[in-house]
């Protein structure tokens, strides 16, 4: 394939093997572009195999642009499962969600009316609904409960794979570990990276290596700003079959992955400029909720826990994603993706047209670097 772009004719180097790196590498290099990934330790490594992996554009994905934003992000994936044929396979089943009873009911049935006012297919549900939907949860006296029809769920590290393969096929360089310790900056903009004594020529880069990006952006006058966000995960040894859909209790959160692992968090952030906090310790925090998922789900009792994850989300300040090229670097392109697992499939294929055909996408005009900017 063929792509014309004066800002596009050399070397296209993706810094970051994540889900939004290999969504951005995947998408140029089916263009034709030349594309040189590089990862700091290996692909996903960083919060990509730490996530939960939840697609979704539920109740904390507001105002309506951002909504809109998410929505297309289920969009994509369902293209890009499409497109990777048997390589990807999302659990496409919905969520459950369901608030304790005597507390934040109406502000449930509130979101769920504002999602079906634009257009969200989701809906209230009784006990009867839950327990059709969820034989095997056992939900309690709840004040609300809603089923989300179209959300689903992936490994975010077989989507990497399969990407990876991809890109690999289409002759791009995939190198790891190659730490990006400088950007080579000329007349203010980046020529290349380097890595200790090496250094790789660009034509344009793609900043989408996580919380790493802050650093590197500023080494080009730069500002994204992120914030602390740690999430932490526990992930059950393989067991029969218990739920098919993404499970959003009042204190926890789970789905059962495809291979029989149950994965296991705590509670969901309810939205933007809200925090979660940090929990005190990783293993002592993922024994409780595990605890905790046992009331909801009983099938997890005395299940064997195979490994608990703390992962570092990319968090920006505003909790809205940084994406596009920096105005005071015209070829640094920044991906800090949150929703980063709903949003990777759209952002690689809106990046791709912005860097290869010079468009500027309208959905990403909210999003842009530039806020950060004094």
């Amino acid at each position: 394939m063929c792509y014309q772009s004066s800002m596009t004719t050399d070397r296209i180097v993706v810094v970051g093997a994540g889900i939004t790196g290999a969504s951005i590498a995947y998408h140029l290099a089916k263009r034709g572009a030349k594309v040189a990934m590089v990862d700091a330790v290996r692909p996903g490594a960083g919060a990509t195999e730490k996530s939960f992996g939840w697609i979704n554009a539920t109740f904390s994905k507001h105002p309506r642009a951002y909504f809109d934003l998410n929505q297309l992000g289920i969009a994509g994936w369902r293209r890009l499962e499409t497109e990777l044929g048997g390589e990807l396979k999302v659990q496409w089943g919905g969520s459950v969600a369901w608030v304790a009873a005597g507390g934040g009911a109406d502000a449930l049935r509130d979101s769920v009316r504002r999602h079906q006012e634009w257009g969200y297919a989701t809906h209230l549900i009784d006990g009867d609904e839950i327990h059709r939907l969820l034989p095997n949860i056992a939900p309690g006296d709840f004040g609300a409960a809603c089923y989300s029809e179209y959300e689903g769920a992936v490994d975010a590290m077989d989507a990497v794979k399969a990407m990876l393969r991809q890109l690999r096929e289409a002759g791009a360089e995939v190198r790891y570990p190659h730490e990006v310790t400088g950007l080579k900056l000329e007349r203010g903009r980046v020529t290349a990276i380097q890595a200790g004594e090496s250094s790789l020529e660009a034509g344009v880069v793609v900043l989408a290596c996580g919380v790493a990006i802050p650093r590197l952006a500023e080494m080009a006058g730069v500002s994204v700003a992120l914030k602390e966000s740690e999430g932490v995960l526990v992930h059950t040894r393989p067991q029969p079959k218990l739920i098919d859909r993404v499970v959003l209790a009042p204190d926890i959160h789970c789905k059962q992955k495809l291979d029989g692992r149950v994965v296991v968090g705590g509670p969901v952030v309810a939205g933007p400029g809200t925090a979660a906090g940090t929990p005190p310790e990783p293993g002592e925090y993922g024994k409780r909720i595990l605890t905790e998922a046992a009331q909801v789900l009983p099938g997890l009792r005395g299940v064997g826990v195979e490994r608990i994850t703390l992962g570092r989300r990319v968090m920006p300040v505003d909790e809205y994603p940084i994406v596009g090229f920096a105005a005071s670097c015209p070829n640094l392109y920044i991906a800090a993706m949150h929703s980063g697992v709903t949003l990777a499939p759209l952002i690689g294929q809106l990046a791709a047209l912005e860097i290869l055909d010079e468009a500027r996408v309208g959905l990403l005009e909210p999003y842009r670097p530039a806020r950060f900017m004094d």
